[in-house]
């Protein structure tokens, strides 16, 4: 019966329905499921059918108005589901919980099929295969607080991986911008960070008991000694994953505590600038990952990507990584054997990620089958071989172990099982006897069919009957109506069911007795096939830790012989790496920049650099266009890629460990938040200032160029010393504030280099070219000639150069100034003069001063005033 709601207007049971799962679903899109759709209403559906470029209908009315509406097809929801979570949609599923037959024997036969929401779908709790990129992990992050303390909890439940972080508050979004989470939760608001609400459990008594009940343990000891903030943060995320998965299982290892400094620090200003795995357009083409990636498994690029972001500061860690890649580099026919094994290598992790939710089919348990022979072959590659670096042999046990399970999926799948099991066909013929004979009844019953159907035709004359099947009718005979008189009679045996344009349908006692034999076998046979699945996926989940590390070994093997293939195809070296803090490269070279010049025909220019203790502070002056932003950057990237565990674009390095990257090469307006260009850069510096340490490098470009020129050299000249005197950290320093060279003369861990160019017969030709000693100049106006800019105005310019350089000859000054043009009139001294009476009037308080006092004060400023000549 229908309701009514406040407005007087009658409310259907099933908007009634939907209203109450709406509720439950809050800010989340609800599909709720109607037959073989799923429906979508109200403002849902207007947001739906705009994000999905969808037709939006109305249907009757709820409470008198009609109900917006728009529905995608159950079998591609996943297709509408990827793109609804890509425009920031979270989707709340609601599906039918019981049959209509079964609703109305339980309820009578107008009863509302039941519906509940079995699944809440964000950006960071997906499996699917269609809803994931394959070479990019997906991680869930949740932030928690407790006192001054900062966590990060993160969970790839696509693959299991769980990881704890405890860090400051400053340090939280540099964490973030590691893990780059696809979604983002806390317990409230964080200062400067997106983040969705989360479910509860922010507390750190809440987080222990879950961690305990998740993983069965009386103890948490084993996990490490969690701090308030690590336990809230872990209760946060395992709320969330219980309130969006609801009873589905989700696969979580046992969480990895992630020491702060067991990585690099990279801010994500610095992976920006860096472009480490996404270019400056936003895409993975053109950053370094696509340059360097040439893995053949879509976990090892997962991997590579992961080893980018956090490069390692534990030398021993990263010392064993590249143990692994030179393995592979100086044995060539073992790196070609291992990559083309590991090509036919199914995503285990993912496979396993899918089963352990529930949404896995019999296709991910024949990637499991197929995936783990395939590891326990990959083991021979090396009998025999000699001695095998460590990490290597710590990984050998993980590649196997797995002959039981793999030995039952061999027997009881198909080569080739179907996505889908709802229609079975992929257990094996010989594995089950009872399901071998439910098919042989089937299949004879099929045969009985089509001679049933060869009688008819017979019997009636109608060569055009056929026996059809439909989900509606079941089994049925079909004539064209122009035939039907003849099936018609009272002694035809045929009984009339349907009447379509162009064909009649009949059924006849036969057909109904072997159209049951059929259907009985059949159902029977899927439920066979069923219970079978769901015993080897429970096999293979028992074993989910154990695969989960055979996934992992496999990933690094993959990792480790594509750097080392992409070490010897373009001849990169084998880093050498120091415990003190040094940075020496020879031909040092940007391996994008270095690709992008390959394709065009032309030369990269590699260059050389040599950053000590005695020379920490490089800085670097000459023309723009000349390569001072890829020589800084080139040099950053080698040493992440060092301490990732690769090969780097040189012809030696040797690399004290660095604890902390940071690079500000250029900079854009940050409009949305209110910042400008010079802004940006300002807050970038600051907190380059602010966090780097003498184990730190540095690379910044154009300090203070944003600002007035007074201003900016001012910036320059104060960042410089900073870096110099206090930091203390290797920096690459590129300026076009040539008077910056002065303070060569003063500070003595800084020398001068500049890039070389020269003009030829009025041209500028830049030489790309790192050299000693400061720029004779920054050819601003030959470049500007080079880019186009008007002959008049390029000639004018030449004019105010040639004034200006007048002007400062004939004051000594930093810059002099022209009638027009008033710029740099006197030179900034190294040291600010001290004035002392200045000072000294600067200590007087006049309200407290008694007239004899204020005399006093008088006397002595004129007295200082004398020794001072005036």
């Amino acid at each position: 019966m229908a309701r009514s709601d406040e407005t007087g207007g009658k409310v259907t049971p099933m908007m009634a329905q939907y209203h109450a799962l709406k509720a439950e679903a809050g800010d989340a899109l609800l599909f709720y499921r109607m037959g073989d759709f799923f429906e979508l209403f109200f403002d849902d559906a207007k947001a739906a059918a705009a994000c999905l470029d969808i037709a939006l209908t109305k249907r009757g009315a709820d409470g008198g108005e009609p109900v917006p509406m728009c529905g995608v097809p159950v079998h591609s929801a996943e297709v509408y589901l990827a793109r609804l979570i890509r425009g920031g949609f979270a989707v709340a599923i609601a599906e039918q919980i019981e049959s209509p037959a079964e609703a109305r024997r339980a309820r009578g036969s107008k009863a509302l099929v039941e519906r509940a929401i079995v699944r809440l779908v964000t950006a960071g709790t997906l499996t699917e295969e269609a809803l994931l990129a394959p070479a990019a992990a997906n991680w869930l992050a949740a932030v928690a607080r407790a006192g001054e303390e900062w966590a990060v909890a993160a969970a790839d439940i696509s693959t299991g991986r769980f990881e704890i972080t405890r860090c400051g508050f400053g340090e939280l979004k540099s964490e973030l911008a590691r893990i780059d989470p696809a979604e983002t939760i806390c317990d409230g608001t964080v200062p400067g960070i997106a983040a969705r609400p989360g479910k509860g459990g922010f507390d750190s008594a809440g987080g222990e008991r879950a961690l305990k009940a998740r993983f069965a343990v009386a103890t948490l000891d084993g996990f490490g000694e969690l701090s308030r903030a690590e336990l809230a943060a872990a209760g946060g995320l395992l709320a969330y994953l219980d309130a969006t998965q609801k009873d589905s299982g989700v696969f979580l290892a046992a969480p990895r505590r992630v020491a702060r400094d067991a990585h690099v620090g990279i801010d994500q200003a610095t992976r920006d600038s860096l472009e480490i795995c996404r270019s400056a357009r936003g895409e993975v083409k053109g950053s370094l990952w696509h340059e360097v990636d040439r893995c053949v498994t879509a976990a090892g690029r997962r991997m590579l990507a992961s080893d980018l972001s956090a490069p390692l500061t534990e030398r021993r860690a990263i010392e064993r990584r590249l143990a692994l890649v030179q393995h592979f580099h100086d044995q060539q026919p073992l790196r070609a054997r291992v990559r083309e094994a590991l090509k036919a290598m199914p995503d285990i992790g993912r496979a396993l990620g899918r089963l352990v939710a529930g949404r896995g089919g019999p296709r991910d348990l024949a990637q499991l089958r197929d995936g783990l022979m395939a590891a326990a072959a990959l083991r021979d590659q090396w009998n025999g071989g000699g001695p095998l670096p460590d990490l290597l042999k710590e990984m050998m046990p993980a590649l196997g172990g797995h002959a039981a399970l793999t030995d039952r999926l061999a027997l009881a799948l198909v080569d080739s099982p179907p996505i889908e099991a709802a229609k079975g066909g992929y257990i094996a013929t010989g594995f089950d006897p009872a399901l071998d004979a439910l098919r042989e009844a089937s299949s004879d019953g099929r045969r009985a069919i089509a001679a049933l159907e060869a009688r008819y035709r017979e019997a009636t004359g109608v060569a055009a009957l056929k026996i059809r099947h439909n989900a509606v009718l079941g089994y049925h005979i079909e004539v064209p109506a122009r035939h039907a008189d003849r099936l018609m009679a009272p002694d035809s045996g045929f009984a009339h069911r349907q009447t379509l344009a162009g064909v009649v349908r009949f059924n006849s006692p036969d057909l109904h007795e072997e159209a049951g034999r059929v259907v009985e076998a059949g159902a029977h046979a899927l439920a066979a096939e069923a219970a079978h699945l769901q015993r080897l996926t429970a096999l293979a989940v028992e074993r989910r830790e154990a695969i989960a590390e055979t996934a992992d070994a496999v990933a690094r093997i993959d990792v480790a012989a594509a750097n080392a293939e992409r070490a010897a195809v373009d001849g990169w070296c084998l880093p050498a790496l120091e415990d003190q803090p040094c940075l020496e490269i020879s031909a040092g070279r940007h391996p994008v920049v270095e690709r992008a010049l390959r394709e065009t025909g032309e030369r990269f220019v590699a260059n050389d650099v040599a950053l000590g203790p005695a020379d920490r502070l490089w800085l670097i002056t000459g023309p723009n266009m000349g390569g001072k932003s890829t020589f800084l950057r080139q040099a950053a990237l080698i040493v992440l890629l060092a301490q990732a565990g690769c090969y780097v674009p040189a012809a030696a390095a040797r690399i004290g460990i660095v604890d902390r990257l940071f690079s500000r090469v250029g900079a854009s307006d940050n409009l949305a938040r209110g910042r400008s260009t010079f802004m940006v850069e300002m807050v970038e510096t600051a907190a380059i200032l602010a966090q780097a340490t003498s184990r730190s490098l540095v690379i910044l470009d154009e300090i203070g160029r944003g600002t007035s020129t007074y201003d900016g050299l001012a910036i320059a000249w104060a960042v410089v010393e900073a870096m110099h005197d206090t930091v203390r950290a290797r920096t690459l320093f590129a300026t076009h504030y040539h008077e910056l060279t002065r303070l060569a003369g003063r500070l003595d861990g800084l020398s001068l280099h500049h890039v070389r160019a020269r003009e030829w017969k009025g041209d500028l030709v830049l030489l790309h070219e790192v050299a000693k000693g400061a720029a004779d100049r920054s050819y601003g106006i030959a470049v500007a000639r080079l880019a186009g800019l008007p002959a008049a105005v390029v000639s004018r310019a030449k004019e105010v150069l040639a004034k200006l350089e007048k002007g400062r000859e004939a004051t000594g000054g930093i810059a002099a100034g022209l009638d027009d043009l008033p710029l740099f009139a006197a030179a900034i001294p190294s040291e600010p003069a001290s004035n002392p009476v200045a000072d000294a009037l600067a200590e007087i308080e006049p309200d407290r001063l008694s007239p004899r006092e204020a005399l006093e004060a008088i006397y002595r400023l004129k007295q200082l005033a004398s020794e001072r000549g005036g």
